[in-house]
């Protein structure tokens, strides 16, 4: 139908031969398939092979084994294939691998477009039933006529699209209907491979998740789409006038409706290369590539008014350059920090004066601290002979954040452009793209393609997460086009972030987003204005038509990095190590700049990223000193009030605090003990307050204090100062403390308010820990005491731990969650997959006892070889369990990320050794996923909610069994939200504030 072009690899026929011998060497049947295939398609079509054939001969594929018709849904997806003069062997192939699937719920509507070859009716009448429908079109309508017939049969909620002699996986449809339900997709697409005429699979492409600028370049998402039939109703179809590229029209323009798009990252779609294929031959359908152009065109016009932009055709084939327009008058200005180094900035300049065709330009030059005779000579010259160059004086120590925020305040233009001065720039047009494209009010940074002197690609977009922090995919690769396995370099696409070598940005979303964080030093500060745009809903993009040289070494030094870049970095980038970039693709290998698919054997050895190590330095010393104040304040002892910390039990204990800030209108005041708090951390979650460092407090009303160095400076407290820890460390420095100035009696203090989330001592071994966390509990301090369960406070009790007043409320779902949940309406698409929470570095969840128990189950079921084992809570490499199964990591997920897992899982494990109830077992149960937890001591979970089971012969043998059991029952689509009905309700969290602040005098 559609055609979608796969690049072909670069190799040379030396390199052929160099590969096809070390293939002999480590693998004869590798290399026997090898020499066939030279002889069969030569060394050119040989190359296409290499890598997505023969070396991925262990790559990871869609789960195999699976039984058709194992599993229903309430969706139906109605397969619609129009047909011509197809060979009837392909076409039976191609039914079969629907009449295959897993998921049963399906019906193929067929258009015969009024073959001329009899053999095609006799078959489609033979295969005619209830759930294969067929129109015989009496006139050749033409692609898009056909397949609006076939979709005029089509009686189903989602509407899939299928060549006549392609074929699908097995797994395909059940999980169209995961995203269809648990992510409320209406258009939806997979990865695709290429397979030969035997089956053989001749080349992958893995896509992106949805990339808007990418689609207007190249028709990327080809096989397999679905979208809801509502959604193909209301665009009005396929366009006959767009044949060739009518998928493309109709994707593009269903793309502007569709409430959500989402990306199946598996290759489900297999796409049939034969003579006529335009999947091996690109020259099969040569009007498809102005067919694709008057497509874009025509969604251009509609998105912007006609001829507000212009779609033209570029050197590669079926790819696309989209021009925007540019309001007369519209200034950019070019800021360029330099240190000396005058011959690289003269290059810098001399190319933007001698190239640049746009108009309207500045250029800052920031001299932060030259010393050289011959750099401000160069600055005397160049502003004399240009009246748009202004040199401005940055006598202060490097700081690229502060220097080009100083750059922002001196700048006049509409557009920022923020260039290195080690750049030469390539062509014409390349301050044009960037401008017209900074100023589309979508967009957040523009960034372009930067090349080696010797033409290799230096940046041609930032994967964030790659190499366990962030890097530049395709880097050290020729700058040529090559869409295999992942997209083109020299394709216009969406990316996460882009280097600061050469960024743009509007005035306008720097306004709305904010300047650089000048936290960070030397480097950093660029991919973090990236991803804050994409929070503030904006897109950055990649530009291949920005075309510049940068003479930076291909191997950098990080040793004159500041350890402050690569601490904020570790933090920013934590989410996508474990996540993965939503503009890369989970199936390639994170650790290689190059695109390369992962084996199975690599995907199960290595997770994205590197752990990050914490550790707790418990019982370091706070300072109080007698402070002169009448303010009643409120203080908050917290071990970090970073973002990506914000979960769990911090996350708590500020609803707490901020609750009770609200009940008695006291001042407030943030300790930090361990974390370095963030400016921006400060300005994006708590509005008002001031940052100080220890030492240099002032007199805000509401602040936080950076106490990591306890022992630098003392902290003032006065005698309205009230405290609320919240670990045992935090009540140690405090209770200790306390009874200095006790002793002295020069500081009269409060009772300490503990919020108690857990029994602590129970997290260590019987050790020095467990003796220091316990003794915060029999301390003689006066003590008010808030356990955040009913089951905690009994289990204190039942110790004859005593404290002078006791209070405790029970968990709630996150507000987030609970949105998600609502979004469900009662009822959850469910995988054949079992979550467990697994954190290997937290003994208290018994994370071996899980593995034994997965292992049990594994070896004793055999039905096991049908589940997907993930785990969720910490980034861990996968596990082997038995029979070539694994349970792989997917590391600590974000809101939306969990739900999804939740809502998808249809089994769960969660243990732990402690009387508080994880969080983890309530979660699930309210999405329906049938857990098993255990008891300890008096917690028991098993009236929670009909989906708990709640044991208490904690053996892997018995959770096992007890897995077994609840698989043997498995059911595509569950109810949800069967639950404690106030753990899902909208009341008070914390009910008994009110009466505590009474009887404390508060």
């Amino acid at each position: 139908m559609e055609l979608f072009i796969i690049g072909q690899v670069n190799m040379s026929k030396i390199d052929t031969a160099k590969t096809l011998l070390g293939l002999a060497k480590k693998n004869p049947g590798s290399y026997a398939r090898a020499a066939k295939y030279a002889v069969k398609y030569g060394l050119v079509g040989l190359r296409d092979r290499f890598h997505d054939e023969i070396v991925m001969d262990d790559v990871a594929l869609p789960s195999e084994g699976l039984e058709p018709g194992s599993s229903t849904g309430s969706v139906c997806f109605s397969i619609v294939m129009p047909v011509y003069n197809v060979d009837i062997k392909w076409l039976d192939l191609a039914i079969q691998s629907v009449e295959a699937q897993t998921y049963d719920n399906w019906e193929i509507c067929i258009a015969d477009d009024a073959s001329t070859d009899q053999r095609v009716r006799d078959y489609l009448q033979k295969k005619e039933s209830e759930k294969i429908k067929v129109v015989y079109l009496e006139d050749n309508q033409g692609i898009s006529g056909a397949t609006n017939a076939a979709a005029e049969l089509a009686k189903g909620d989602f509407i899939a699209l299928m060549d006549n002699d392609d074929i699908i996986h097995p797994a395909a449809l059940a999980d169209l209907f995961v995203a269809a339900t648990v992510e409320h997709a209406d258009l939806i697409y997979t990865d695709n491979d290429v397979v030969d005429e035997d089956g053989n699979r001749l080349a992958v492409l893995h896509k992106p998740d949805w990339s808007p600028d990418l689609m207007l370049s190249q028709m990327y998402v080809g096989h397999l789409v679905a979208f809801s039939r509502s959604l193909f109703e209301s665009v009005g179809g396929f366009r006959s006038e767009f044949d060739g590229s009518q998928d493309y029209d109709l994707f593009l323009r269903m793309s502007a409706a569709a409430k959500r798009i989402s990306h199946v990252a598996k290759s489900l779609y297999s796409w049939r290369a034969i003579a006529s294929s335009t999947a091996s031959n690109p020259d099969a359908k040569p009007y498809s590539q102005f067919a694709g152009q008057k497509a874009i065109q025509s969604y251009l016009d509609s998105l912007y008014g006609k001829d507000e932009c212009r779609v033209d055709e570029t050197d590669n084939l079926f790819v696309y350059d989209v021009r925007y327009p540019v309001a007369a008058g519209t200034l950019a200005s070019i800021v360029i920090p330099t240190k000396d180094h005058a011959d690289d900035l003269k290059v810098a300049i001399d190319s933007i004066f001698a190239k640049t065709e746009y108009p309207n330009f500045e250029i800052i030059v920031l001299d932060n601290n030259s010393s050289d005779a011959e750099t401000f000579a160069y600055f005397d010259t160049v502003v004399s002979e240009h009246e748009n160059v202004r040199v401005v004086t940055s006598a202060y120590p490097f700081n690229w954040s502060k220097l080009n925020n100083q750059g922002i305040s001196e700048a006049k233009g509409d557009v920022l452009v923020f260039l290195n001065n080690d750049v030469e720039v390539l062509e014409g047009s390349w301050l044009t793209r960037l401008v017209e494209n900074a100023l589309r009010p979508e967009i957040g940074v523009a960034g372009a393609l930067l090349t080696y002197p010797d033409g290799t690609i230096q940046h041609a977009g930032v994967v964030v997460g790659m190499g366990g922090w962030a890097d530049h995919v395709y880097k050290a690769m020729p700058a040529v086009h090559n869409g295999n396995p992942f997209i083109s370099p020299m394709v216009t696409r969406n990316v996460s972030a882009v280097t600061g070598a050469c960024m743009a940005i509007s005035r306008s979303c720097l306004e709305e987003i904010g300047l650089f964080d000048e936290d960070f030093i030397v480097c950093g500060s660029d991919v973090e204005l990236c991803l804050r745009a994409m929070k503030y809903g904006k897109r950055n993009v990649y530009l291949p038509g920005v075309r510049l040289t940068h003479y930076e070494s291909k191997t950098r030094d990080a040793k004159d990095i500041p350890a402050i870049d690569f601490k904020l970095s570790e933090a920013m980038y934590r989410p996508y190590v474990a996540a993965g970039d939503p503009y890369y693709n989970s199936n390639l290998d994170y650790m290689s700049c190059v695109p390369r698919v992962l084996s199975n054997k690599e995907r199960l050895q290595r997770s994205v990223g590197a752990r990050m190590e914490v550790s707790v330095p418990e019982i370091r010393p706070l300072h109080f000193v007698k402070a002169e104040s009448e303010r009643r304040r409120l203080n908050l002892l917290v071990p970090s009030v970073n973002p990506e910390d914000i979960f769990g039990g911090i996350a708590t204990a500020l609803k707490f605090y901020e609750r009770l800030l609200a009940e008695t209108g006291m001042d407030g005041r943030i300790i930090v003990l361990d974390a370095v708090t963030r400016v921006g951390s400060v300005s994006e979650r708590f509005d008002g307050y001031e940052l100080y460092e220890l030492g240099s407090e002032g007199d805000a009303h509401f602040s936080i204090v950076n106490a990591s160095s306890r022992n630098a400076a003392d902290i003032p407290v006065a005698r309205g100062d009230w405290f609320i820890a919240t670990s045992w460390w935090s009540a140690y420095c405090y209770q200790s403390e306390y009874g200095v100035h006790f002793s002295r009696g020069d500081l009269e203090m409060n009772p300490l308010i503990y919020l108690i989330q857990d029994y602590e001592p129970g997290f260590y071994a019987w050790s020095s820990n467990y003796l220091l966390a316990r003794s915060t509990y029999t301390s003689s301090t006066p003590v008010v005491a808030v356990f955040n369960s009913s089951e905690l406070r009994q289990y204190f009790f039942e110790r004859g731990f005593r404290f002078e007043s006791e209070f405790s409320f029970d968990p709630m779902l996150n507000d987030k969650l609970k949105e998600k949940l609502v979004q469900l309406n009662g009822r959850a698409a469910k995988r054949r997959q079992i979550l467990v929470y697994g954190r290997p570095g937290t003994p208290r969840n018994a994370f071996e006892l899980v593995v034994e128990s997965l292992r049990e189950f594994v070896e004793a079921c055999p039905e096991s070889s049908l589940w997907e084992f993930v785990s969720a809570g910490e980034q861990h490499p996968p596990v082997p369990l038995a029979n070539g199964r694994y349970l792989v990591s997917v590391g600590k997920q974000s809101l939306e990320g969990y739900a999804s897992l939740l809502a998808e899982s249809y089994a769960g494990i969660s243990l732990m050794a402690s009387p508080h109830p994880s969080y983890p077992p309530l979660e699930m149960a309210s999405f329906g996923v049938k857990v098993i937890t255990n008891t300890f001591v008096g917690k028991d979970l098993a009236s929670f909610g009909d989906s708990v089971v709640s044991v208490s012969n904690v053996t892997p043998h018995g959770i096992g069994c007890e897995l077994a059991r609840i698989c043997e029952g498995y059911s595509a689509e569950v109810s949800c939200g069967r639950v404690n009905a106030r753990y899902l309700s909208d009341e008070d969290l914390f009910p008994f504030l009110t009466d505590m602040v009474k009887s404390l005098g508060l």
